[in-house]
This record gives structure tokens, C-alpha cells and sequence, in this order.
């Protein structure tokens, strides 16, 4: 799908048919034109299923903060990051009340997702790189894959825009600071990008800390007391080189990312770690090669693979725990295109190996999978169906994968859109073959299974897009640890939930002299376990917020920029017996931005966030958060009117 809308006419130009790779590259930049309408701004896209419940967040409309990446996912609807104290620490993402397994995550459509399961660390992707963030809601493993029970986020980075460079430094509270460089060069027929990102946080804040909610112990004292966050240091640098030649009558996209870090893991504030850390790194690398081999018929093939390493060290277990994990991917993909009509057949296989400390011999499994997904776009009925069809087989554990979908134009800039799927997710090696302290592995798991349905009515055009949407989830077979005797608890298909809500979206395009802008994301998720002890079911799942609020006021006229942020969160429980809860949070941003020269372009950032100092914040973990925090950045880029940005 084109970067500039979702409602690109693919069938209609050669090029798109071309170079739209798998789940992947940027395409370049244009003006599509639509009856009555031209679209120059989106956030509603997605980029292999066109009728998918779908956000894009641009991170140009973040230039110059010190986002993450799972801040920036975070501004979509239907998500919720799950920090663990923040600062450096671990960051995972939930779409519609899943798990963090329950999301595939992306880089360039490359997968990140582990066989030691967990779900992926977002923070582990340096945000300089980000060109973009499709946020794809719902069971779509008919499009990407086993493992998006609850949705998918694919993470795009940066094009290489021959002549871009830019350069910033930033710093600021708790020891925190930043530095990142890019530059592209190419000509006509080649390109490349070259970008580095370094960042570190000392990690020490003081917070207010409540001993009346210590699960410790009994206390009945004042109970608020001030405290300080202490082995909280985090750091990271990342390497990412990327580029693109015309070859052979064709297209030739490669990518290759280099990431590792350091972290402190400073445990829960009722039993803190001071001798717990943990070091990872990654090596990903892609190669995608398409091409025009008949009128009408296009191949892409694909060549994936994936390192990683991850040591932990912890107390009580006495050392450090070790593990590593590879994994490789091959894949090719024929699309026929005619008239309004385009259908897409491919296949894929691979396999991963996954050494840890405590899983015995190394385990291996291989993955092949087959699809078909058709899209018809009836332009004169203005009516769009998208069938998908995924058989794949992971292991020894295999599935089906469907998702059917269509949006239809009702007036104007109105559209309806309706989807449903269904996805499955095998279990980790963790899960089958992992001791883990007192939890013990189970060989005999199924796959978990996720249906979904949604529809929605959106509105997009020049001012910007609108969107209100109804979602419903049915997760089944989910895996729970289990009491099986005194203090031993066991893997098993026992869980089964449900998870329905309301999805709203406002994102104005700039208007005005001074560049006025306006975005609002808020999710209503309602949950429900539907299997499990007496006391639960029919409870809310815990670390799931009902609402979730984001708003966004910004102003840029072109010398400075300034923004003013808002993030609501409600209260969420922290058991399945809802007896303890984390309470609500409203948090307020802001922070702008002054151009110091024009060419090449100098500017000059400032960014507070928590303005309140709020003190008592927790994560959904119970894990206490930073109160104010102030940054400053200095950025230097090739100058925009000459084409070296972005």
C-alpha cells in the first residue's frame, strides 16, 4: 500500500506491482489521486492486507523528540505498551488484549519474534532509524504469518534518499543521552544508507513509594514514603545499512542491522535485584530481489536470517543464564495483475535453532508455509474484497490461517470497512522444554488460536482522516502455568478469553498559517476470562487497561514547532483474581523546537515530560515510573528543499 493513503489503485500502476515486496520497502513518495479527493496525509494503511484495521504512524510527525519506538507505537488505537519501569528498560506491545507473543513484530517485514517466546523487546530498535510504523490490528496470519493472534507491528526504517544526512545530539535528566548520524548517497539506478544511534541512561529517579500495597509484608504506618530508583543504567547502540539497485531488469533491496545493549534489571520494588543485569545483541540481515517477468506478472523472492544472543545474570540463580537463537527464511512470491483484480501466491521455509542454559541439547524446528490472497478493488461499485489463505506448519505444530475482508466507498470521503480472521500460535521452546525455577515445561501443548472480527466507518481526505471502530477477540487454548503440587506450577491449555472494545482515531492534516494539527487515539477494551478457577472467570485479564486515551496538539509553522501531549490510562488489575490494581495515570508532554538556520538546517529541540512531577506513577507491572524529565537536542540535516530529508 502507498505510502501516502489507503486508497492507492494498485491494479493501475506498473510499478507498484513491481516493487511492493513482501511486508516491506518504503515506496516512493507521491500525490495519489482518488475521485473528488486527494489524499496527502494517512495514518489508516496497511501494507499487505488493504482492509485490515490499520494505523501508519509517520515518525515525521515526531521529528526531532526523543520518542521510542514503542512510544511511537503507542499513539495507535487498540495498543498497549507494557514498560517495565522505563528508562532503557524492557518494552513489549499487546494489540487487543493480546500477549506479547500474541504480536508479530517486524523490522522491513523481517521477523524478530523468537522461538524462546516472550514477545520482542521494543527497545531494542533505536528510534533514529524509523520511517514509519504500520500498526495492523486483528488475526492476521493469513498475511503475515503464524504468531498474530492479537495483530502485527512492522517496523519500516528509513529510504536512502541520495544527498540526506543528519546529525543530533541530545541529553537530559537521570543521566540520559542520545547520539545518532546518518547519510545516503546513490544516483538514478542505486542507493545506500548508512545510520548510527548510540544511547544510555544512568536510571536513577527518586519516586514516592506506598508500603501500604507491599504484598511483603503488613503495614498500617503513613505509608508514602520517598524512595530512589537505583541499578536502573541502560545502554545501546545500533548500526543500519541499507540499499537499493536496479538489477537485471530489476529491483535489489538489501538490509543489514547490528543492535546490542547493556541494561541493569533492578527488580520489583518489593524485591529489588541490585546484582541482576542482562546483555543482548542482534544481527539481521535481509535481501529482497523483484522483478517484471511477463505483462501483468511479477516475482519477488526473498532471503531472511536472524542472530541473537541474550545472557542474564541473576542472583538466585546463582550465575548467568545464557541464550542464542538463529534463525533463516527463503521465500518467493508471484503476483498477476488484471484490471481490478490482483492475486498473489507464494511460499516460504526455513527453520530456527534456539541454545539456552537449562533447555537441554539445542532444539531446532523448521517452518515451511504456503498462501494465496486475492484483492479485487470495483472501482465503479467502490467496493474492495480481500480474501487471504495461509497453511503453515512450524515444527510439528500446524494450521490454517484465513482472513476475509472488505471496505466499500459510501459518500464522499465515507468509507465502511469489515474484516474477521482467525491465527494461530505454537508454542515457545520455553514452553515446551524449558525448566524455569519452579515452572516446568509441558511437551504436550497445542497452538493457542485467536478469532477476530471487526468493522468500522472512516473518513479521509485533504483535512485529515477520522475513524470509530468495533472490535471482538476470542482467544482459546492460551497457555497458563498451573499449580501442579506445592509451590510447582506447570504449562497447560487452559486459558480462554475474550476481548471486545471500541476503537477511535482523529488525525487533522497541518492547517493555517501556523501549521495546526490535531491526533487522538482512545481504545475501550473490555476482557473476560471465560476458563479458569471459580474466582476468575468471568474477571478482567490482568495488566489490560479498559481505556486508553492519547491526544495531540501541535503548531508548525516552519521556523519552530511546539506540541502539547496528553496519556490517559485507566486503572488495570494486576492478578486474574482482580484483588490488586495498578490506579489510573494522566500524564501530560510537551516540548518544541526552534530552526537556528536553514541550510543546511540547524535545530534546536527542548521536551518535558510528566509536567505534573507526578511521583506515584507505576507501570502495569507495579513498577514505579520517573516523575519530570526534561531533554535537550541539537539536530543538523541536509537541507529539506534540496531533497535530503527523509
Amino acid at each position: 500500500m502507498s505510502r501516502q493513503g489507503s486508497l492507492r489503485r494498485g491494479a493501475a500502476a506498473l510499478s507498484l506491482c513491481l516493487f511492493r515486496l513482501a511486508r516491506g520497502e518504503p515506496e516512493p513518495e507521491e500525490t495519489v489521486e482518488v475521485p473528488e479527493v486527494v489524499v496527502r496525509f494517512t495514518r489508516l494503511a496497511a501494507a499487505a492486507d488493504p482492509t485490515a484495521s490499520a494505523t501508519v504512524v509517520e515518525a515525521d510527525r515526531f521529528a526531532g523528540e526523543s520518542k521510542t519506538v514503542g512510544e511511537l507505537v503507542g499513539t495507535a488505537p487498540g495498543v498497549a505498551v507494557n514498560g517495565y519501569g522505563g528508562l532503557g528498560q524492557l518494552s513489549t506491545v499487546s494489540i487487543r488484549g493480546s500477549t506479547a507473543d500474541g504480536v508479530k513484530v517486524l523490522l522491513d517485514g523481517l521477523p524478530l519474534n523468537s522461538a524462546a517466546g516472550g514477545g520482542v523487546d521494543l527497545s531494542t530498535i533505536p528510534r533514529s532509524w524509523i520511517e514509519r510504523i504500520e500498526v495492523v490490528r486483528g488475526a492476521e496470519g493469513a498475511r503475515y504469518g503464524a504468531g498474530a493472534l492479537g495483530g502485527v507491528v512492522n517496523v519500516i526504517t528509513r529510504r536512502a534518499a541520495a544527498g540526506a544526512w543528519s546529525a543530533q545530539l541530545a541529553g537530559g535528566s537521570f543521566t540520559t543521552g542520545s547520539a545518532a548520524a546518518d547519510a545516503a548517497l546513490g544516483g538514478e539506478t542505486w542507493g545506500a544508507l548508512l545510520a548510527l544511534e548510540a544511547d544510555g541512561t544512568g536510571g536513577r529517579f527518586p519516586y514516592l513509594f506506598d508500603e501500604r500495597h507491599d504484598p511483603t509484608r503488613s503495614y498500617t504506618g503513613p505509608g508514602i514514603i520517598p524512595r530512589e530508583r537505583t541499578h536502573n543504567a541502560a545502554a545501546s547502540a545500533g548500526l543500519l545499512a541499507k540499499g537499493w539497485a536496479m538489477l537485471a531488469d530489476g529491483r535489489l533491496d538489501v538490509m543489514a542491522q547490528a543492535s546490542g545493549g547493556e541494561r541493569d534489571l533492578p527488580g520489583w520494588p518489593y524485591a529489588e535485584t541490585p546484582g541482576d543485569r542482562q546483555r543482548e545483541g542482534r544481527l539481521a540481515t535481509v535481501a529482497r530481489y523483484g522483478r517484471l517477468v511477463a505483462p501483468g506478472l511479477s516475482l519477488s523472492t526473498e532471503l531472511g536470517a536472524r542472530a541473537e544472543r541474550l545472557d542474564t545474570t541473576m542472583e538466585a540463580l546463582g550465575g548467568t543464564v545464557m541464550q542464542r537463537d538463529v534463525a533463516a527464511n527463503a521465500r518467493a512470491e508471484v503476483a498477476w495483475t488484471s484490471g481490478p483484480s490482483e492475486l498473489r501466491a507464494g511460499a516460504s521455509a526455513g527453520g530456527e535453532r534456539l541454545a539456552a542454559d537449562g533447555l537441554g541439547p539445542p532444539r531446532t524446528r523448521r517452518e515451511v508455509a504456503a498462501w494465496l490472497a486475492h484483492d479485487l478493488d470495483l472501482v465503479a461499485a467502490g467496493l474492495r474484497i480481500s480474501p487471504a489463505l495461509r497453511v503453515e506448519a512450524v515444527g510439528p505444530f500446524a494450521g490454517v490461517s484465513g482472513k476475509l475482508g472488505a471496505s466499500v466507498r459510501l459518500l464522499g470521503p465515507l468509507a465502511a470497512r469489515v474484516s474477521g480472521g482467525r491465527a494461530f500460535r505454537p508454542p515457545s521452546f520455553a514452553e515446551l522444554y524449558l525448566q524455569q525455577g519452579l515452572l516446568a515445561p509441558n511437551p504436550d501443548l497445542r497452538s493457542e488460536e485467536s478469532w477476530s472480527a471487526d468493522a468500522s466507518i472512516q473518513a479521509e481526505g485533504p483535512l485529515g482522516l477520522a475513524s470509530l471502530g468495533l472490535f471482538a477477540t476470542l482467544y482459546q487454548d492460551l497457555i497458563l502455568y498451573l499449580p501442579v503440587s506445592f509451590q510447582r506450577m506447570k504449562a497447560f491449555n487452559a486459558g480462554r478469553a475474550a476481548a471486545r472494545g471500541i476503537e477511535a482515531e482523529v488525525a487533522t492534516a497541518p492547517v493555517g498559517a501556523l501549521g495546526a494539527s490535531l491526533s487522538l487515539a482512545y481504545t475501550f477494551l473490555d476482557t473476560e476470562i471465560l476458563r479458569g478457577e471459580p474466582a476468575e472467570v468471568g474477571n478482567q485479564l490482568p495488566h489490560r487497561s479498559r481505556h486508553r486515551l492519547f491526544a495531540r496538539a501541535s503548531l508548525a509553522p516552519g521556523a519552530w514547532e511546539a506540541h502539547a501531549e496528553a496519556h490517559w490510562v485507566g486503572r488495570q488489575p494486576l492478578d486474574t483474581r482482580n484483588v490488586a490494581w495498578v490506579p489510573a495515570a494522566l500524564v501530560f508532554n510537551a516540548g518544541g523546537s526552534v530552526r537556528l538556520l536553514r541550510a543546511p538546517e540547524v535545530r534546536l529541540g527542548l521536551e518535558a515530560r510528566n509536567l505534573a512531577d507526578d511521583r506515584t506513577l507505576r507501570d502495569q507491572f507495579d513498577n514505579p515510573l520517573p516523575g519530570r524529565m526534561v531533554l535537550l537536542a541539537l539536530r543538523v540535516a541536509s537541507n529539506p528543499e534540496e531533497g535530503g530529508r527523509r
